[in-house]
């Protein structure tokens, strides 16, 4: 456990001593991939068994009165254990609070929902993709658009205004320590404590929602360098809707990241030093019968600009897409089973295309 990690849990535990109200919620998650043709692209796995992931999560939040909350919420995965929500809360009004602390920066709907027992597919969309996304790695995609989660600490406003009785616009504004890298962003050492640099960055999220339905946009952006030069900009926009037993969500997001113009190895001349990342998912989840849905997904990935040095991909318009039918089936409020079959074909490059099967056991309380 980090030193980190064991201070906010004492200081929980201290808070839950005086009486304070206190809410639990837990997940854990064990997930197989299997790809199709010779060598497959791996995963990273914490349980050093190719093609296999383990996720695990718990979630403590303190209502300590008088509007004040505590949340703590600690998951481990492949990059091990981390605090992925260390914040205190502050509710003023309906229209106005505020939180401040370890933070998920409000960019995507999937975010708000990023834990495996909050979404009905054994895998994220692309968009939000990590270690699970085929040719993740720096040489080839670098990875989706934003991490889901995306975690930072900072200071944020949020809240939500009535337009009617049925209808309510919310928002939620951040100021961030921002992600990081060099040369294109890094994932993993955005999640580092310590800023990289001396400039914040900056998220915010609205949502107008109705009673079966919402739409949204939402976006980030910030300085990711240690010089303070290089920026990057992402925009999404969402929507949700539900039509009896079924329910449609869609996101698009993009991502303009600078490139580092005095780096060396691009495979042609540097004329624009900034490249650009779209990613979308269309889901519509169908549910068959209180126990079973049925699940189908078109997303994809697209990169246009130059590629970094050394990468695999040569060309200045590469993408990836996936379809995907699944089925999820709750065995009751606390065990769920997701399994898929996915078809990859990529555009612009060398990579064949794959068929990718998952299955996955879900735990949740």
């Amino acid at each position: 456990m980090t030193p980190r990690l064991v201070v906010l849990t004492s200081l929980l535990v201290s808070t839950v001593s005086h009486g304070a109200d206190v809410i639990l919620a837990g997940s854990a998650s064990l997930d197989y991939r299997l790809v199709s043709g010779a060598a497959p692209p791996t995963n990273p796995s914490p349980l050093g068994i190719n093609g296999m992931t383990f996720e695990l999560a718990q979630k403590v939040v303190v209502d300590v009165g008088h509007g004040v909350s505590f949340t703590v919420k600690a998951c481990g995965g492949c990059h091990g254990l981390e605090v992925d929500q260390g914040f205190g809360e502050l509710h003023v009004r309906r229209f106005f609070n505020v939180r401040a602390g370890r933070l998920n920066v409000p960019v995507g709907e999937f975010t708000v929902r990023h834990d495996p027992t909050n979404f009905s597919t054994p895998s994220k969309p692309l968009p939000f993709a990590m270690g699970d996304m085929l040719q993740y790695g720096r040489s080839a995609f670098n990875l989706g658009i934003v991490p889901a989660p995306a975690v930072d600490n900072g200071v944020e406003v949020f809240g939500s205004l009535g337009l009617g009785k049925r209808v309510s616009l919310d928002y939620t504004v951040s100021l961030i320590k921002g992600l990081a890298g060099d040369n294109d962003l890094d994932f993993a050492r955005s999640r580092v404590w310590v800023d990289n640099n001396r400039t914040p960055a900056v998220a915010a999220r609205v949502v107008l929602t109705g009673p079966d339905w919402s739409f949204g946009a939402s976006g980030t952006a910030g300085a990711y360098d240690a010089k303070d030069s290089l920026w990057y900009a992402i925009a999404g926009v969402e929507a949700y809707a539900r039509l009896g037993i079924v329910t449609l969500r869609a996101e698009a997001l993009a991502r303009r990241t600078d490139l580092d113009a005095t780096a060396t190895g691009y495979p042609f001349q540097l004329i624009d030093a900034w490249f650009l990342k779209a990613g979308w998912y269309a889901q519509a989840d169908v549910q068959l019968h209180r126990l079973v849905t049925l699940v189908l997904r078109s997303d994809g990935l697209h990169r246009f600009g130059m590629p970094l040095p050394d990468s695999e991909l040569t060309t200045a318009s590469a993408g990836v897409q996936r379809q995907t039918v699944a089925a999820f089936v709750r065995a009751n409020d606390f065990v769920a089973f997701k399994a898929d079959y996915e078809l990859w074909t990529f555009t612009g490059t060398t990579f064949p295309l794959r068929h990718v099967g998952r299955v996955a056991l879900v735990l949740g309380y």
